[in-house]
């Protein structure tokens, strides 16, 4: 495992944190927020991500990080649609399509149950389930979208260490937002990236414990900053919410997933209350 990335904001209208108290003015501002995505249909782009962390090279579980992908594309929809949110285009176009290159290439893959585990030596890793077929330039852009959210997420860290503003705007050409914008038919697009990391038997015999993986931290709200890495074995979520027009993000929300995401004969996945504080959503 190699790379950390974490979730930074300027307050809890770009990150939702549900454990710190919303003032009315920011409770306005997210309504104001709602208001906006119910004007039209958004769309939702969803990657799958699930490592098990072993003695040798690291795998990749291709079929439930993408039955991971699906479900949860079905728990956000209803959600959504639970808001009066109306939900066009769900695309689930790569296997940890989070990954730069390099990264990916030094993790091997398995495809399903069925198959052999082999060298990761393509780029990207195509879902299977994918629906729509992409072409070269809908990959090209929806990878460089992808790789926006790493460089901000970074600047995000540098400058947090610096005591310094980050704006929300994504590092996006205006090629790849009329490319993204034809493909997905929406200007708000809700991009989720679902990240696990289990350790095999023998790694947990002989380690005890996993060296930290790809993606998340929980953040604070507010002008209180609390980053924190993710957890060494875990099952997160982390959700943009992207305003095309602008390039720039629109609310960010990270979560943990429950559920069995890596049994292939009981899989399930769970996620509640995704788009709280946004929408104040009602404990159950």
């Amino acid at each position: 495992m190699k790379k950390i990335g974490v979730c930074l904001a300027a307050s809890v209208l770009f990150c939702g944190c549900t454990t710190t108290k919303i003032s009315p003015d920011v409770r306005n501002q997210l309504n104001q927020k709602q208001a906006i995505l119910k004007t039209a249909p958004v769309a939702m782009i969803i990657d799958g991500c699930l490592l098990r962390n072993e003695l040798g090279t690291d795998l990749i579980v291709a079929e439930q990080s993408n039955w991971t992908a699906e479900k949860f594309a079905g728990l956000l929809s209803q959600q959504l649609s639970d808001q009066g949110i109306q939900v066009g285009k769900k695309l689930k176009p790569f296997v940890c399509g989070y990954m730069p290159k390099e990264q990916l290439q030094e993790y091997d893959y398995k495809a399903d149950s069925e198959v052999t585990r082999v060298k990761v030596t393509q780029y990207p890793l195509i879902n299977k389930d994918n629906v729509i077929r992409l072409t070269e330039q809908q990959q090209n852009s929806l990878l460089n979208l992808n790789q926006s959210f790493n460089r901000w997420q970074q600047l995000s860290i540098n400058n947090l260490k610096e005591k310094k503003p980050t704006s929300n705007t994504l590092d996006l050409n205006n090629e790849d937002i009329a490319v993204l914008k034809d493909l997905t038919q929406a200007n708000y697009i809700f991009i989720a990236a679902l990240t696990g990391v289990e350790a095999s038997f023998g790694q947990k015999f002989t380690a005890g414990a996993l060296s930290v993986g790809i993606s998340l931290a929980t953040v604070g709200a507010g002008a209180n900053f609390v980053s924190v890495l993710m957890p060494r074995e875990g099952q997160h979520y982390l959700v943009h919410i992207v305003d095309l027009d602008k390039k720039e993000v629109f609310w960010t929300k990270a979560g943990i997933l429950a559920g069995n995401l890596y049994s292939t004969k009981k899989h399930s996945v769970e996620a509640k209350a995704i788009l709280d504080p946004l929408f104040e959503v009602p404990a159950k």
